[in-house]
């Protein structure tokens, strides 16, 4: 295969499920509002762990011909996809104000995973392995939420960014191709969080990840 005139089409798409844990700054922490007995102003920091699901899908988009297991095939109609799902985890950081029972707020994180998969060529008898990843990606989204007390229910939508990595080996030439970029996207999601004391939260969070299609050489 001839690595050198390939031009590549990435697309990646990521569905995290994660638990939480959020430490409210005691400076922060405000009187309840009335009828509740716990206010959810303030900044907080956390952890968060769970699991995710990746999808890749990196196509040869070079004319006339092409692909990553075969040139026998025309180009943009083969490629490399995979789906795998792998642990991930992370830090938040955000701040947010209650206003009767409705909460508005913004919010950053960082998440690593565990996502990597590798196929081999069906093309017998090539043994071509092509491997995609997505090591870590992070999150600046605003939040909407409706507090019942110490409960908070909420929405979630904003900026997301992950690097994608993409590894495409002949074995019989002993050629590798890699490459390793960076995408943005956007970020949707609910969950919600519960206020175990008034500084520490435990939560449950829902997040979609469209990290969107790049084109590398």
């Amino acid at each position: 295969m001839g690595w050198e005139k390939y031009v590549n089409k990435f697309l990646a798409v990521l569905t995290v499920a994660v638990l939480s844990s959020s430490v409210a700054s005691a400076a922060d922490m405000v009187a309840p509002i009335a009828g509740s007995t716990y206010d959810w102003s303030g900044f907080y920091a956390g952890a968060h762990i769970g699991v995710a699901n990746g999808d890749i899908t990196a196509t040869d988009v070079t004319q006339p011909s092409g692909g990553f297991f075969t040139d026998l095939v025309p180009a943009g109609t083969e490629g490399f996809h995979f789906s795998d799902t792998n642990i991930a985890g992370g830090v938040h950081v955000g701040a947010q104000y209650q206003w009767n029972e409705f909460v508005l707020g913004g919010e950053a994180s960082w998440t690593a995973t565990g996502i990597r998969k590798t196929i081999v060529s069906p093309y017998f008898p090539d043994s071509d392995t092509e491997t995609g990843r997505i090591q870590h990606y992070a999150t600046v989204v605003g939040r909407i939420g409706y507090a019942f007390d110490r409960v908070l229910i909420y929405a979630k939508g904003g900026y997301a960014g992950g690097e994608v990595g993409f590894k495409a080996r002949d074995n019989d030439a002993l050629v590798t191709y890699e490459q390793n970029d960076w995408h943005n996207g956007y970020a949707i999601g609910a969950g919600i969080d519960y206020a175990l004391t008034d500084k520490l939260s435990l939560g449950v969070d829902y997040t979609h990840i469209d990290l969107g299609s790049k084109t590398s050489t």
